[in-house]
Formats: C-alpha cells, structure tokens, sequence
C-alpha cells in the first residue's frame, strides 16, 4: 500500500489576464490595465482587476451628469476604469478612476476643468505642478473625510480618493498619486 502525502496548499490565485500598452503617451488594450495596482498588503474591494466604465457610469457621479454625458460622447471619450482597495492597516480606501479619450488634449481639458469646491482645500504634488489635490472635510453621512486628486497622463484623465478618519494623512494620496502617475507613464 503507498501512501502519498498531500499538502495543504491554498489554490493559487488567479493571475489577471488584462493587458495595456503606452507609447508616447496613447495607451491602448484594456484600460484596467493602467489602473493603481492593489498594493500586496491590500484587499480590492469589487473585482480585482476592476471595474469598466460606460460613458453613463463615468457622467453618474457628477452633479450636472446628464450634461457631462452627452459631452463625452462630443469629445471622444473611449471608455473608462475604476478601482478600489481597502490599505493593509484597514485606516483607508482608495478608489482610483480613469477615463480614456481619444486625445492628450481632450484629457487635459478634462483635469483642467476640475474645480475646487466651496469647503475644500487645496494643496500641491510635489514634482507634479498639472496636477490638483483638494482635502475634503469630514462627510457626516459617510463618517469619512476624503483626499482627492486629479490629473492627466496622455490620453488618460486620472482621480484618486483617499477615504478615512480625519485627518487623512496627505502622504498616502501624494504616494499612491505618484505611482498612479508611473503606471500610465510606463505601463508598469
């Protein structure tokens, strides 16, 4: 009779089949692929390679989103992605939004566009001066306050939030901002 030892190993997960490519600043493939990747010590919230977004699902969050749906269906919106993780201490979520367009142009008018709202505070990226980062005060129907910033990239419109308990320490969008910037830089 032989005997065969088996080891008690978790299956291995399965490995993302999402692909992207930049080249002088036109990204092409899934725009997914350029998304903040989840750091090791991170969970994704939703599905780990992310989310698409439609035009009426990237309008939605939007005040006026009726109108800021027929503007991306005017200026050659070519789809978006978002993403969000919960970090490995459980102090913040970080969702991260991308919208592709069909020009560098059309992707810096969209940041351009970004405006800070009445409450809001502005504050800078070191090493970034296109790009804008608000701190936004407490939320009382979320308990949470937020960090947010907004860029551009190429073709690509990025916003990464930053939710916790106030005060949200600016070092962790300013970090996740940069390597955000990085992986639709390089596409690694």
């Amino acid at each position: 009779m032989s005997s065969s030892s088996s080891s008690s190993s978790a299956p291995p997960s399965p490995s993302s089949t999402v692909t992207g490519h930049v080249s002088n600043g036109v990204h092409s493939g899934d725009i997914r692929y350029f998304l903040l990747p989840v750091p090791a010590d991170a969970a994704a919230i939703g599905t780990a390679d992310g989310d698409t977004l439609t035009a009426a699902s990237a309008a939605a969050p939007y005040a006026n989103s009726s109108d800021v749906l027929k503007l991306l269906g005017q200026v050659g919106f070519m789809g978006g992605a978002t993403r969000t993780y919960q970090t490995g201490d459980a102090k913040y979520h970080v969702t991260v939004r991308l919208l592709h367009f069909g020009s560098a142009g059309v992707a810096r008018a969209w940041a351009d566009a970004d405006k800070e709202m009445p409450g809001w505070s502005s504050f800078s990226i070191p090493g970034y001066p296109d790009e804008k980062a608000y701190d936004i005060p407490l939320d009382a129907s979320l308990g949470e306050a937020r960090l947010r910033a907004v860029g551009f990239r190429g073709d690509v419109f990025f916003e990464v939030d930053v939710f916790g308990q106030p005060p949200v320490d600016h070092t962790v969008l300013i970090d996740r901002v940069r390597k955000q910037i990085d992986r639709l830089d390089s596409g690694r």
